[in-house]
């Protein structure tokens, strides 16, 4: 995969490689744990009113920076039912949205570190 989410302690970052860091313009993303209000594991239907920013939107593919009434999105997924999906604040970006082999369990690992950097 193009992109890989590496959890540190105060932080996760994406690691974007290969075709999607071309197309998207970007090598990471740092994602604060304080910046996480919500995360679930689902799955997600990219609406044809999107505006892709920066990125890739062909042949089920998607990356890359889209805007979606008016909130600023990253997406990185072929398997729209295999996402993970955040809801940030005070990010540059309101949500993102990533593919993992395993959505639920990378959800609840987000979810635990950023409860737990909340209550600091």
């Amino acid at each position: 995969m193009s992109v890989q989410v590496v959890s540190g302690d105060s932080e996760f970052v994406l690691d974007i490689s290969g075709w999607t860091a071309v197309a998207t313009l970007r090598r990471k993303i740092i994602v604060p744990y304080t910046s996480v209000e919500n995360v679930q594991a689902g799955n997600f239907k990219l609406p044809w009113t999107a505006v892709r920013r920066t990125g890739i939107a062909a042949l089920g593919y998607k990356a890359g920076h889209f805007v979606m009434d008016g909130e600023q999105y990253f997406l990185s997924y072929h398997d729209a039912d295999k996402v993970v999906i955040l809801d940030l604040k005070g990010h540059e970006f309101d949500k993102m949205v990533l593919e993992s082999a395993d959505p639920e369990q990378l959800a609840n690992t987000i979810s635990k570190r950023s409860s737990t950097h909340s209550m600091k």
